[in-house]
């Protein structure tokens, strides 16, 4: 579930309920997310809150906003990023990246078999560069759409495309037996 347009243009009417929502269901979402980006999790935690309430205060003067998603996501990805920057921490996509890498962890902690699989797909997604990794992560495992993951990004949507293809491909050329378990952990959520 995503907090989709209708949901959002009742926030920016002060539906506090709608707001409430919005809240408790981004919150779980951008903190996974920014764990991604940094173990630092004060950062996090202080960035969702400083978004959360930029959102609330802004909510009339900021335009229609076509993928509420995608904003949300970019607006927090921004802001944790320049607090990582204003601590010195240099932050670029082979940064992320480390971070990014790690995705497959949030699906499959438990099972023995679950954990070796997590370090196989780990291994493979060494493979992949910065962006591919960043991709697959917003795309399968936060389920946007592919017009929301560009819009987060700050490419195209055919250059989305063509980032998810290689992606996928270079996973089936090196791991294909990775690449079939992969999809069928995605079909699993």
């Amino acid at each position: 579930m995503q907090i989709d347009t209708e949901i959002w243009i009742q926030i920016q009417a002060g539906d506090e309920k709608a707001y409430e929502k919005m809240y408790t269901y981004y919150y779980r979402h951008f903190y996974i997310y920014g764990q991604k980006i940094t173990q630092k999790l004060h950062l996090v935690e202080d960035s969702i809150q400083e978004i959360m309430i930029f959102i609330w205060n802004n909510r009339s003067t900021l335009s229609t906003i076509k993928f509420p998603a995608a904003y949300f996501y970019t607006s927090f990805r921004n802001l944790l990023v320049n607090k990582l920057k204003t601590q010195g921490v240099i932050v670029s996509d082979e940064y992320i990246t480390e971070e990014i890498s790690a995705f497959s962890e949030l699906r499959m902690i438990g099972k023995e078999e679950e954990l070796a699989l997590n370090t196989r797909l780990k291994k493979a997604s060494g493979y992949l560069t910065a962006r591919q990794n960043e991709a697959i992560f917003l795309r399968f495992y936060e389920e946007l759409s592919y017009e929301e993951v560009a819009e987060i990004m700050g490419i195209t949507v055919k250059a989305t495309y063509k980032i998810m293809a290689r992606a996928l491909s270079e996973l089936k050329n090196k791991y294909v037996h990775l690449f079939i378990l992969f999809l069928n952990l995605i079909n699993l959520f």
